[in-house]
């Protein structure tokens, strides 16, 4: 199971294209995931970020706290049209003044009373931050030690501790993992490094900030 999630590609005629908003698309079971058939493209392997998928929707799902999630059209390979230079996702930077910070929370989550009071809600941003690396450390969960991937990031003189949850920038980071060694990890180049960070669907009551893929943009 997997969520994916992209800006809608209005055209792409011109020198510069013409972007919409974001768009998850979801199912109707698993919270919205997406099994392996449900994402299936007709002409190439699972889709990629900067990939242009050609994807038919039903309608929204008019989700409060996750407002870009759209039901797919099930039974319909979706289609792989072209894939995006990472330079042209320059002008889609977005500038929020901050990631979802509830007072009463860890910066790596919010709860649904504050996301719900939180005007022009997106559960969805790209982002560039100002210093980036990687995180790998272990939690004690139910007496068991776990490793983590996390994104540790500064935005906006903020600091963010986020899960990462990118499987390809993962298999190139630390291919080796769960047997990598704890401790930080630096990107090829910290400065120039795109994330989008996404809140999760409520687990008690609780919406969980992730890193949902780091892109890395040639200088």
């Amino acid at each position: 199971m997997r969520r994916v999630a992209g800006r809608e590609l209005v055209d792409q005629s011109g020198k510069q294209a013409r972007w919409g908003g974001w768009i998850r698309p979801v199912s109707s079971h698993d919270e919205g995931a997406l099994d392996a058939g449900e994402r299936r493209l007709a002409n190439a392997p699972d889709a990629r970020p900067l990939d242009v998928v050609r994807i038919s929707l039903e309608l929204p799902e008019n989700s409060q706290l996750q407002p870009e999630n759209w039901l797919i059209h099930k039974g319909e390979a979706w289609t792989k049209d072209s894939v995006v230079d990472a330079q042209r996702l320059l002008p889609l930077i977005e500038e929020p003044e901050n990631l979802w910070l509830d007072p009463t929370q860890k910066n790596d989550r919010a709860s649904e009373a504050f996301l719900q009071r939180v005007p022009n809600l997106q559960s969805l941003y790209l982002i560039r931050p100002d210093v980036f690396q990687f995180h790998i450390r272990s939690r004690v969960w139910e007496g068991y030690a776990k490793k983590q991937q996390r994104g540790l990031f500064t935005y906006r003189g903020q600091q963010y501790d986020f899960a990462l949850t990118d499987p390809l920038i993962g298999r190139k980071y630390f291919p080796d993992y769960p047997r990598t060694q704890e401790g930080y990890i630096q990107a090829a180049d910290p400065r120039q490094v795109l994330l989008c960070v996404s809140l999760t669907p409520a687990f008690h009551d609780l919406h969980y900030k992730v890193v949902a893929t780091v892109i890395e943009v040639p200088a």
